[in-house]
């Protein structure tokens, strides 16, 4: 199956597409439709709308899709209104819902760098072919270029999946986009604690949350440059106290299916019941708006 993790340091943009019957049609609009490959979702991205598909992994590495959902911020500001809904339609008759889209993708890699002849019979350097990425989907294929993203310096500590695992995370602050504490995760006898490399899906690359009811999780990456990116999977559906499962709904809706900034800070360990025990705090900035801050502890296995 494609490497999500190696696709996620390129920014791809669709540069064609050909259809069912091997017609090629060069695109070259502005803005341009981009694409973001994630952990159980795809997502489109034109001006400031984004369109979002949901999916799962299916046999013989194709994915089967669950159908197209716009998400516009309040402050998206469209300049081609027909233009985007143009493209959400489109996207609707390539990816039907309930799983009767199947698709899949291949990258493509650049050919090494060659020599050619010029007219003066020197031979001159050509350029390698950039990255690209083929959506196949309905006999059809769109085609993304990829340029190397420009990865942004990292503030604080190193993050890695090993360091992630080693404990179990205590939310212990939760705020808006407007910096307004988020009452449901903010209720000290109902704590949220995340645990990556969840044990119950035995998954090096699954991250849980739970507020000891149901929990929510998905399998997530880790880039370069510690962005967090989390996908979803199933959950029980068991019955909890109204507060629980408020604290749940609210983590995720938050954290399936996201995209956010990691920053790791170590701080001097003044409990002297776990000296022991360095203190870590992980700021996770959603690309939402809202910040959340976690608090290491021993793993314990849920």
């Amino acid at each position: 199956m494609i490497n999500v993790e190696s696709v996620n340091r390129f920014d791809w943009k669709l540069v064609r597409w050909i259809d069912n019957q091997g017609i090629v049609n060069d695109v070259d609009t502005v803005p341009p439709l981009m694409l973001d490959v994630r952990p159980s979702n795809l997502v489109f991205k034109y001006d400031c709308q984004r369109y979002r598909l949901n999916h799962d992994g299916y046999q013989d590495y194709t994915y089967s899709s669950y159908g197209v959902t716009t998400i516009t911020q309040p402050s998206c500001l469209i300049t081609n209104k027909q233009a985007a809904h143009n493209i959400f339609q489109y996207l609707e008759r390539l990816f039907p819902e309930y799983g009767r889209g199947r698709f899949n993708l291949r990258i493509t890699s650049p050919s090494t760098q060659t020599k050619s002849f010029s007219f003066l019979n020197k031979l001159t350097p050509k350029k390698p072919t950039p990255y690209e990425l083929v959506l196949n989907v309905q006999d059809k294929q769109l085609v993304f270029e990829g340029t190397l993203k420009t990865l942004q310096p990292v503030t604080g500590l190193a993050i890695t999946y090993e360091f992630l695992k080693e404990y179990q995370w205590r939310l212990v602050s939760a705020v808006d986009s407007n910096q307004k504490t988020i009452i449901e995760l903010s209720r000290p006898d109902f704590p949220v604690t995340a645990y990556f490399a969840y044990p119950m899906y035995n998954d090096e690359h699954h991250v849980g949350f739970s507020s000891d009811c149901n929990g929510v999780g998905g399998s997530y990456i880790l880039t370069p440059d510690n962005k967090l990116l989390i996908g979803s999977s199933p959950q029980t559906m068991m019955g909890c106290s109204p507060k629980r499962e408020a604290a749940e709904d609210k983590i995720r809706e938050l954290e399936q299916l996201s995209k956010s900034q990691l920053t790791l800070q170590r701080l001097p360990n003044t409990n002297l019941d776990s000296s022991s025990l360095p203190y870590y705090l992980l700021t996770q900035k959603l690309d939402t708006g809202e910040t959340l801050i976690w608090k290491n502890e021993v793993k314990k296995i849920p």
